[in-house]
């Protein structure tokens, strides 16, 4: 029981000493902020990196579009039948 109730008085002092600093809450407001702003800049970074990335990649696609397999083979099988006598 006294374990509690010191608890609840640590979490009440901690609480009542945040209180009165908020120069301290503005200063990590603004580092939250500026992190969330980079965070966007990279990930907007990459997302278009990507995008450049597989026009590219289309673009060498486009030198191959011409050739394709042939469904005929060069050497046909010859049918040799008998000739009736």
């Amino acid at each position: 029981m006294i374990r509690v109730v010191v608890l609840l008085l640590v979490l009440l002092i901690q609480e009542a000493a945040a209180l009165s600093e908020p120069q301290l809450c503005y200063i990590l407001d603004a580092v939250l902020f500026t992190y969330g702003i980079v965070l966007t800049l990279l990930y907007c970074r990459l997302k278009i990196q990507v995008r450049k990335a597989a026009a590219r990649f289309e673009k060498s696609e486009e030198v191959y579009t011409g050739l394709s397999t042939r469904t005929q083979e060069t050497y046909e099988t010859l049918k040799y039948e008998k000739q009736p006598q």
